[in-house]
């Protein structure tokens, strides 16, 4: 009876060991996927910001901050909307981020999910919402939109930005509108116009 009870442990030793030498080879490769799944949908988030925003400006024939060059409710227009989250860090090279990031950003939902700009609701240039349900990025940082570059007449590129695994914004904040959108870093940028 002894001899049987000590092979059970060695076996159990045996065992364990297996599990253990095989937990310690695939973690890292479930981490990757998980790695991979995650930049993935914020891929796919950014894609359906900018598609939402695209489609608040089919339906309304404006975009969900300024109904002209000057109008703006309330006179309150932010540099950036943003989805709830935490907010990022701003690299060096990420200039001109402080400006909308740290003077206050409006929010996205409020822009996209209210008749913000107090629009019709029939006819051919009517608000139509809501157009978008989305929380942080999977990172949970906020998702950013260069909200003043939708203003008619930019010359500026509107983007939705997130900050990536880092969660440090890398990107500068205002490309040129005909320039290369090149994304700093591992921030995942999606153009809108």
């Amino acid at each position: 009876m002894k001899a049987s009870r000590g092979f059970t442990l060695i076996e159990m030793v045996v065992v364990l060991a297996v599990i253990a030498i095989l937990a310690a080879v695939l973690t890292p490769i479930i981490n990757s996927y998980v790695d991979r799944a995650r930049i993935n949908s914020a891929n796919s988030d950014v894609k359906t910001i900018a598609a939402a925003i695209l489609q608040y400006n089919t339906d309304t024939k404006v975009w969900p901050i300024y109904k002209t060059n000057a109008d703006v409710p309330n006179g309150n227009a932010y540099d950036v909307a943003s989805t709830p989250g935490d907010t990022p860090s701003l690299a060096g090279s990420a200039t001109g981020w402080t400006s909308g990031i740290l003077s206050g950003t409006t929010s996205l939902d409020l822009l996209l999910n209210s008749n913000f700009l107090a629009l019709p609701t029939t006819g051919t240039r009517a608000w139509k919402g809501a157009y978008l349900q989305i929380g942080s990025d999977p990172w949970g940082s906020a998702y950013f939109v260069t909200t003043a570059n939708l203003k008619p007449n930019s010359t500026f590129a509107a983007y939705v930005i997130s900050a990536g695994p880092n969660q440090a914004i890398e990107t500068p904040y205002q490309p040129e509108k005909g320039a290369t959108l090149n994304p700093g870093g591992d921030d995942i940028v999606q153009r809108i116009r």
